[in-house]
């Protein structure tokens, strides 16, 4: 390999830069750091979005403020608004106290939403509006917050045929995609397959290897999976293998 093996780590997530596809992408994150542009990351799932967004918040001015993520799949449609927005004591039943919204516990920092595309339509809206740097109400308020905060999000799908279907909001996509960078599947930079499967490995068992023929069959395989693929395929080996030099059978 004839670059130089990069182990970088962003808030305590680590990054493996070998293959040239992940120095492109990597030189790109770092122009747009620096920016308050919003950023759509886009990826297949397991491709490695969230490193890719905490890159962009560590490069950033706002790298010393806070860093807070969701998962927008990861929530029921009608508690996502109530996270990203918080609400006042009252404002529905079991809310008996006032909670602050991930906007406001981001502010001056970085807000990532991770799977946008699942936002209800409704949401999309509202987050818009607030994109748009309109002040916002938490659920039940009668006082505006204003917003200060740099917002990415990523997604694994295909964002033009959920707009042709209705799904997500042109306008939305395009406030999103003030800059919008592809995070390339794994299969499209194998130069960066062993050094990451090197990376799991020695937090499984740091005394653990792969034999030569075990490295081509990491290697060779097309990855659909991506990198969450890889790592748990390393585990496996790890726990199977009959020595602590791992062979191709192992895997």
């Amino acid at each position: 390999m004839s670059h130089q093996i990069e182990t970088l780590t962003f808030l305590g997530m680590r990054a493996i830069i070998a293959s040239s596809a992940m120095r492109r992408l990597f030189d790109t994150i770092r122009r747009a750091a620096p920016s308050n542009a919003t950023v759509l990351i886009r990826g297949e799932s397991g491709s490695g979005k969230e490193v890719v967004a905490r890159a962009l918040h560590h490069y950033s001015v706002r790298s010393q403020k806070p860093w807070v993520d969701l998962s927008c799949a990861a929530l029921p449609e009608h508690l996502v608004e109530s996270e990203l927005f918080g609400f006042e004591r009252g404002a529905f039943s079991g809310a008996d106290y006032a909670k602050q919204g991930l906007f406001e516990l981001a502010s001056q920092g970085t807000l990532f939403l991770d799977e946008v595309a699942e936002l209800d339509p409704k949401l999309q809206v509202k987050l818009l509006r607030v994109l748009d740097g309109n002040p916002f109400y938490r659920l039940g308020g009668t006082k505006k917050i204003p917003v200060d905060v740099r917002l990415i999000a990523a997604t694994n799908q295909d964002l033009e045929i959920a707009i042709r279907h209705g799904k997500f909001r042109t306008d939305l996509y395009h406030r999103l995609a003030q800059i919008e960078v592809h995070v390339p599947p794994l299969r499209n930079r194998v130069d960066d397959v062993i050094p990451i499967a090197n990376m799991f490995l020695e937090q499984q068992n740091p005394n653990m290897r792969f034999d030569g023929k075990a490295e081509d069959l990491l290697r060779g395989y097309h990855w659909p999976g991506n990198v969450r693929e890889l790592r748990n395929t390393v585990v496996k080996c790890a726990v199977l293998a009959d020595s602590n030099l791992i062979t191709a059978s192992d895997c």
